[in-house]
């Protein structure tokens, strides 16, 4: 047997380092350009003369070009050698024929482009000229760019290394490998070089418009929704609103929604943080009390909890708490000999509670105050009415049933609420009741069916709706039989007070803050952001912008010109009625106009549903199939889909390890952590400040200065935007959003809401591990521009601090991921069954760009220069003096961009570099090991490690770096270039399969099957067998087994992970894995983090190697037998239909038997012996021909079987036809005989056309034809005496050449 060969060069053992091999590149691009145009002359001149100039040419400019070997040792010199080849002739092309088509358009424009005097001349010129006229110039220009493009791409020196497109799909520009000898390889040489010039004709019109999008999202901006343009105003609305953060909304809006959005998550945390503080004073008092939410029924707890509420809601609202009331509580409280402390905590949070009310509600008053001409005694009348109705109460018939055994459980008022509720009714239904002639007495049964009906339908209606400000409004018929509603809000006496009975109202101040505060603070900022945004909009338009509020529909049709661009106008009434409190704030909008892409913007980013989401959540009018068709999807497919990703987030505790250290590659990208180089103080100092404002290592409520820095941090957008936790609680949203059926948020509620039980130790703390790395950031970033405006001379007054602070927040939300400005396409996509955390991916990607981006702007000098701007000294362009570069971040540039650098790409390769130096593993044992690892770990950076026993693992580095989803892409792209030229590939082959699975690890993240889909798809989709080919169970599995298989499967599904305690724990008790492993704490408690050793046995892995390798062979048959394309289906075929199947079948054999080589490489690279292998393949059916025929590389070709064959005869038969199989047999012959001279480390280099008939309108002729190059697709002369190609007379018999050559 043949030794076992490497699957790949190891190319980090080459001593040329990557910016070498870059050099190289360019310096060897440049001489084999000059190469290309000589070559080129050298080839029309063998052309001609029959001769082999050509060759003289290739070996002295091989002899002469010293970089080519450097630039060939990397990848990345590889690239750049054919980029430069490439880009300078097609450039010099493109720009030489469009000045000629310039100055063409020119003399035609005057008049000179051509003065034939020949009338035949002249007619077919002016019916020439009205079809170009047609034409814009501009167009014109770019078509004669593209030959020219085309014409230098002609000039190209390494056509049949670089190859293709057509070489990789088979098509008509593959390239002729087969090389001749003088006047027949030149012609070949230069048909090659055409094919690949052509190419150019149909790639750079692509090239161009994809070019021609980025640069208009680039550099237009928030024009492009505007354009005459209609492909720009497409390009904006399909590729660039959804993506980005601002959506379809201007700038302007935008970043007032997200001050808006800042200053509410600021006053919700103002408001939880009150409530717990006076939740943990009253456990004091009553310990046995609930935490908060909780609604115990103990008579001394709620009437305590009265207390407070009434104490909290007496007097006017807009001022402080009633000093009478409060001497009162204080009186109370010291006769339950409650301490002084405790008691002035219970104040001092009453306090700020009432505080918080007032500063809102002055903010209503003076949005308001500004629009209402009345006195200020009758604002205040109008504004308590509102504010009345904005604080509402809460009910317990809005709270939802706790625990999952109770989803089904409805509302029951209390008997007495219950009882005064129908006996109010009676009552009014004997008043409206026309036909009474008696009094009505409330002790007889009157009325009573009829009332007792409107009461449980009252309660039916208010049940299903979602949780309003106040109570709800409800309809009813009274003794008129006439159709009443009744409204609640700001109701007064008798009938009031029994509704609130009836609807359970609860009279505690925990609930009442936060209510009230939290919808206050909806309101009220919504006032002031409407304000804010018709003060921006009246600016712009003061400054002659078009702005995007307009006062008519006219206006507004003017301003986007409606008529040529067809821009929608719609008024804005409707849209901001929808807003909290929109139908009763004083709007400056009211009356006005806008697109209907930014009313539509304004709807998504305030999260009001339309379109699929709407659809998703229930829209109203929906007919009763399509809600049940909704609530299955959101019960069965959602609600497990987010139960499942939280059980793999929030309750995890591996992944609240990785989740910390993982964020803190962000402080790293940003070069934050070089700050510790410096100033290590300052970096300690952030990190610290980081930990005790996130609240990371409490328990409890935190300290009155961390809470009160949090808000701050909150306002300004930097914390509490945790991008999983973003996606999870909205699509958990999404799923209870529907009134009217069972509400899911019942279960999950426990995990999500409860601030004191699991809100803290999961969900609060997963996002605190976020929040202390980006409170890290922000306290450098502030200390960095600090710094840079000190150096400039400016005075820190408290106004320029403020604007530090802002710029400072701008920085962290544009460099590290943020939920709040994920794009609206990615954030519906989260109702999809597919896809796990899309946000993430598409916020690494826009983080990631923006560090560039800011690192460069950091670098940029102020002043015009004279080249590069960006280095540390530059040319003035003025004096042209050298003078140092005056931006004062110049510094916080560089670092930033170091930083990035060392995080994507330093970082990950010295880990490996430094494992495989330490535990003496070689390139070849990397590449082997990533034959047997999962496929999600493929393109993973892999860190060696051998162990005692001397057994390669590896630890997937990828799994906790946050950046990997940046780096992966290109390093797939690179493994995969390296692949294709182990397998003798054109460069081009394996940089377009790399492209492709570049693109499908990017999108991976997006259309992959989320953790729930993948179950079930396991079960009703796949059968019973994973998406990695694991079987869960056969046909053969007692039904009972079965059943259990399944729902444990699923059940893991939706399990927090727990494998990694059950590895720890069999580490500590010395219990073997079912493998019989034994297991060390050490790598387990690695594992905790992401950085568990894992163990790779290539011999026990063969096994579902083997069973791959054999649903591949039995795939590949089926490719000429079956299938879509398959020959025995029945029905007429013609012999090139036999012959393609064929191919095409053994084509896939052939990459099937190629993997299985690679196996078996890699196996014996990492010491497994050939008879342990032999044995695997014998137990499993391969016999020891077949196992060593792989070993060695050796192809096996296809050959149908004698049924295959008597099957052919069959349909044939039933035709009455010839058997074209016998027609074909010789052909099919010849081709297995050269497939079996193919080895299975190179390529399957083999030209279909070669072997197929010449396509001829004629009937089937008898068994006489035979094999006949197809001369439209290949060139290749036949022998004036036999009639035979070379190739045809190298493959076939004397006798098959006889028959070929009298058919041809």
């Amino acid at each position: 047997m043949a030794e076992f060969v490497p699957l790949i060069p190891a190319e980090e053992n080459n001593d040329t380092s990557w910016y070498t091999s870059v050099g190289a590149g360019l310096a060897s691009g440049l001489l084999k350009t000059v190469e290309g145009v000589v070559s080129l002359g050298a080839e029309l001149v063998d052309l001609g003369a029959d001769s082999n100039t050509a060759g003289s040419v290739e070996k002295f400019f091989d002899d002469i070009n010293i970089f080519e070997d450097a630039a060939q040792d990397r990848v990345v010199g590889k690239l750049t050698e054919v980029f430069t080849q490439i880009g300078i002739p097609g450039t010099a092309g493109f720009k030489f024929a469009t000045k000629l088509a310039d100055k063409a358009i020119k003399a035609k424009k005057a008049g000179t482009y051509a003065n034939l005097k020949s009338p035949s001349v002249m007619k077919g010129m002016t019916q020439a000229k009205k079809l170009n006229d047609r034409i814009p110039d501009g167009t014109k220009r770019f078509a004669a760019g593209v030959f020219g493009g085309a014409t230098g791409e002609t000039l190209v020196a390494d056509v049949e290394d670089i190859g293709t497109f057509g070489d990789f799909f088979d098509g008509p520009t593959a390239i002729d490998t087969q090389e001749l000898e003088g006047r027949d390889e030149a012609g070949r040489r230069i048909l090659n070089r055409l094919k690949f010039g052509s190419e150019s004709l149909l790639l750079t019109p692509f090239v161009y418009g994809v070019g021609k999008a980025g640069k208009a999202l680039a550099k237009r901006g928030k024009d492009l929704a505007y354009s005459n343009s209609s492909f720009e105003r497409w390009v904006d609305k399909y590729i660039g609103s959804p993506f980005r953060p601002r959506g379809d909304l201007p700038q302007e809006v935008f970043e007032s929604e997200m001050a808006k959005a800042g200053l509410k998550a600021r006053d919700t945390f103002r408001a939880r943080e009150i409530v717990e503080n006076i939740t943990k004073e009253v456990d004091k008092l009553f310990p046995r009390t609930g935490k908060f939410f909780d609604t115990s029924t103990n008579k001394e707890q709620v009437d305590f909890y009265k207390k407070l509420n009434d104490v909290l809601f007496e007097g006017d609202l807009s001022k402080e708490l009633n000093p009478r009331a409060v001497d009162d509580l204080v009186e109370f409280l010291k006769k339950q000999k409650l301490g002084e402390e405790n008691i002035q905590n219970i104040v001092v949070n009453l306090n700020n509670a009432r505080g918080e009310f007032t500063n809102l509600i002055k903010i209503l008053e003076r949005n308001a105050g500004s629009k209402i001409k009345t006195g200020a005694k009758d604002l205040q009348a109008i504004m308590k009415d509102r504010i009345e109705g904005w604080l509402g109460g809460t009910y317990r018939i809005f709270q939802k049933p706790k625990g999952i055994f109770k989803l089904f459980q409805t509302f029951k008022p209390t008997d007495e609420a219950y009882v005064n509720a129908i006996n109010l009714f009676r009552r009014y239904l004997a008043k409206t009741d026309k036909t009474r002639t008696t009094a009505f007495d409330p002790e007889s049964s009157d009325y009573y069916e009829k009332a007792k009906f409107l009461v449980d339908d009252i309660i039916n209606q208010v049940q299903v709706k979602k949780k309003p400000a106040g109570l709800p409004d409800v309809t009813y018929t009274d003794g008129t039989s006439m159709a009443k509603t009744k409204k609640f809000e700001g109701a007064k006496g008798k009938g009031s007070k029994v509704f609130r009975e009836l609807f359970g109202e609860i009279e505690d101040p925990r609930y009442s803050i936060f209510n009230a505060m939290t919808n206050l603070s909806a309101v009220a900022r919504t006032a002031t952001y409407l304000e804010d945004v018709a003060t921006q909009n009246r600016l712009v338009q003061n400054q002659g912008g078009r702005g995007f509020f307009w006062d008519s529909e006219d206006l507004a049709k003017q301003a986007v010109q409606s008529p040529t661009t067809g821009i929608e106008i719609v008024s804005l009434d409707s849209v901001i009625q929808q807003l909290p409190g929109g139908k009763n704030i004083v709007n400056p909008l009211s009356g006005k106009y806008t697109t209907k892409e930014i009313a539509d913007g304004i709807k998504n980013i305030n999260d009001i549903g339309s379109g699929l989401t709407q659809t998703i959540r229930g829209r109203e009018g929906a007919n009763p199939a399509e809600k049940a068709a909704t609530w299955f999807y959101r019960n069965l497919l959602l609600f497990p889909k987010g139960v499942s990703q939280m059980a793999k987030t929030v309750l995890s505790i591996p992944t609240h390890l990785r989740n910390f250290f993982s964020a803190g590659a962000f402080a790293g990208a940003n070069g934050i952590l070089f700050e510790g180089l410096t100033n290590p103080k300052l970096l300690s100092d952030a990190f610290s400040s980081g930990i005790d404002i996130s609240g990371l290592l409490k328990l409890g409520p935190n300290s009155a200065r961390a809470q009160e820095a949090y808000r701050e941090l909150l306002e300004l957008g930097v914390v509490n935007t945790q991008v999983q936790i973003g996606d999870l609680v909205n699509l958990l949203r999404d799923v209870t959003a529907n009134p009217g059926v069972v509400d899911t948020d019942a279960v999950l509620k426990p995990f999500l809401t409860k601030l004191k039980k699991l809100g803290n130790f999961f969900q609060g703390k997963y996002v605190a591990e976020d929040d202390t790395w980006k409170i890290t950031n922000y306290v450098v970033e502030l200390d960095r521009l600090k710094k840079a405006a000190v150096s400039q001379g400016t005075e820190l007054t408290d106004d320029v601090i403020q604007g530090l602070k802002q710029e400072a927040a701008r920085i962290v939300k544009n460099t590290v991921p943020n939920y709040a400005y994920v794009g609206s396409a990615v954030k519906t996509a989260r109702i999809l069954p597919i896809g796990n955390f899309m946000s993430f991916p598409a916020e690494m990607i826009r983080t990631t760009t923006n560090i560039a981006e800011q690192g460069i702007r950091e670098l940029k000098h102020s002043k015009p220069v004279r080249g590069s701007n960006i280095t540390p000294y530059v040319v003035d362009a003025e004096t042209g003096q050298l003078v140092k570069n005056d931006n004062p971040l110049y510094a916080t540039g560089f670092k930033r961009l170091t930083g990035m650098a060392t995080t994507l790409v330093v970082v990950p390769e010295t880990v490996v570099e430094g494992a495989k130096f330490l535990y003496d593993v070689t390139e070849d044992e990397i590449q082997a090991l990533r034959q047997f690892v999962p496929d999600w770990s493929k393109n993973s950076t892999l860190v060696p490690i051998r162990g005692e026993d001397g057994e390669l693992r590896y630890i997937d580095f990828s799994h906790s770096n946050a950046y990997d989803v940046i780096a992966r892409p290109y390093r797939t792209l690179v493994n995969n270039i390296i692949a294709g030229e182990q397998d003798d590939r054109t460069l081009l082959a394996g940089f377009v399969n790399g492209v492709n699975q570049a693109g499908a690890e990017i999108m991976n993240p997006f259309i992959s099957e989320s953790i729930w889909t993948e179950a079930v798809t396991d079960i009703v989709v796949r059968g019973g067998r994973t998406s990695e080919g694991r079987r869960l169970y056969t046909d053969q599995t007692p039904a009972g087994d079965k059943a259990a298989i399944k729902f444990l499967h699923l059940g893991i599904a939706l399990a927090p992970s727990y494998r990694q305690f059950q590895r720890l724990g069999q580490a500590a008790f010395g219990v073997p894995t079912k493998r019989g492993d034994e297991l060390n704490i050490g790598p387990e408690l690695a594992g905790f983090m992401g950085f568990r050793p894992i163990k790779v046995d290539p011999l026990q892995s063969m096994g579902f190697k083997i069973a791959e390798y054999q649903e591949g062979i039995r795939n590949a048959r089926r490719e000429f037998t079956g299938g879509y394309f398959g020959l025995l289906r029945g029905g007429r075929i013609k012999p090139n239909d036999v012959i393609e199947r064929y191919f095409a079948s053994n084509r896939a054999r052939f990459e099937v038997q190629k993997e299985m080589f690679k196996n078996i490489s890699a196996a014996g690279i990492l010491g497994v012996d050939t008879a342990s292998l032999r044995k695997e393949f014998s137990d499993r059916q391969i016999g020891a021909k077949t196992f060593n025929d792989l070993g060695n590389a050796k192809f096996e070709p296809y050959f149908p079987s004698e049924d295959i064959r008597g099957r052919f005869a069959e349909i044939a038969n039933n035709l009455g036809e010839p058997n074209v199989y016998l027609e074909v047999a010789p052909t099919l012959r010849a081709m297995r005989s050269l497939f079996r001279d193919l080895p299975l480390d190179g390529a399957f280099d083999v030209d279909i056309n070669d072997f197929l008939f010449e396509d001829i309108n004629t009937p089937l002729l008898p068994q006489t034809g035979q094999p006949m190059i197809n001369n439209q697709a290949n060139l290749q002369q036949r022998d004036p005496n036999t009639n035979l190609t070379r190739t045809q007379q190298a493959l076939l018999s004397p006798e098959e050449q006889v028959i070929a050559s009298r058919r041809t």
